[in-house]
């Protein structure tokens, strides 16, 4: 049985049509179909429904490209066995989406243009959703933000620290941060995700009372929302992430509260050799961004001064009056 031909089947799945999936391999139509009918032949099944146009899937063609993942996901494993030092095979990484395009996508630009015979499949989703699946090894690493309570099986390697804030148009003129939250029409960011779920406990712990309006799954849509004036909000100063000029930010916490992005991996993972490569990259970008690894934070930010600010953030403002 040809490991290509499981990966045509596989393609096909994966392609509206015959057209999309020999462009996707680099192979012609007639390649694609002489491979599906010498697995037809081998199998003694019928992989393909030829009545329909385009063909389909028949039941029996779907258990065989289930399985035919998992082979092909074998074989990337025992690629990576290898100790050469230019990673190949396939390594498919889970991301929160806020990440997705100031941090990982440099990252995986510069691991690529080092390894270019790696195969890379992106997943975003929410950090409990990826840790689920990295545990479940439907993806081999995650980065995710501010990991708890995970189980034996799993590494946790910080990438950088991210400060929250509380956030407000440039128009708001706050005397303390608790007053000022308590004052203003508040926009979630989804509670679900594990930032969203410290916002909110840092806020009951404190017996501070907001008045929702909305709750976003977009950190991006959030800011966007605040910055047109319809609410206040708390989110992360995101690493690498350009300042948004119609926005105000605010420290909020004593000691600060930060978000962790963290990766996640099994210990016993095929992929740790990739993964320490994709950290350091990760590392890098946040470093050149100006995080710092923890327990150190970093990024200089236009700030209001306010009654709550800290002494930190006021010499840094300073520094850069100096400047």
């Amino acid at each position: 049985m040809n490991l290509r031909f499981l990966q045509t089947i596989v393609a096909i799945s994966e392609h509206p049509t015959f057209v999309a999936a020999a462009r996707s391999l680099g192979l012609s139509d007639s390649a694609v179909s002489l491979q599906i009918k010498s697995l037809e032949d081998e199998l003694q099944l019928q992989i393909l429904d030829r009545r329909t146009r385009p063909p389909t899937l028949t039941d029996a063609g779907h258990n065989l490209v289930e399985r035919a993942r998992q082979m092909l996901r074998i074989a990337d494993d025992i690629r990576a066995l290898s100790e050469t030092e230019i990673l190949c095979g396939r390594v498919t990484i889970g991301a929160v989406p806020s990440v997705l395009v100031y941090l990982l996508a440099p990252a995986v630009a510069e691991l690529r243009k080092d390894h270019p015979e790696l195969i890379i499949g992106l997943r975003a989703g929410l950090s409990g959703d990826l840790a689920q699946s990295v545990r479940d090894r439907e993806v081999d690493l995650a980065i995710v933000t501010g990991p708890t309570n995970l189980p034996s099986e799993m590494r946790t390697d910080v990438i950088c620290r991210e400060p929250l804030d509380v956030i407000a148009s440039t128009s708001a003129k706050p005397r303390s941060i608790n007053e000022f939250l308590t004052a203003h029409p508040f926009i979630w960011f989804n509670r679900r995700t594990w930032v969203g779920g410290q916002t909110e406990q840092y806020l009951l712990e404190h017996k501070i009372y907001v008045r929702p309006v909305m709750e976003i799954d977009s950190i991006d849509a959030v800011e966007a929302f605040v910055a047109h004036g319809l609410g206040i909000s708390i989110t992360p100063l995101r690493c690498n992430v350009p300042v948004n000029p119609s926005l105000q930010r605010f420290p909020i916490g004593k000691p600060r509260l930060y978000r962790d992005l963290a990766m996640l991996q099994l210990h016993n993972s095929p992929r740790q050799q990739v993964a320490r490569v994709l950290l350091e990259k990760l590392r890098k970008v946040a470093e050149g961004a100006g995080r710092s690894q923890p327990p150190m934070a970093g990024c200089t930010v236009r700030r209001h001064a306010c009654a709550s600010k800290e002494k930190h953030g006021a010499s840094n403002g300073s520094a850069r009056r100096k400047a």
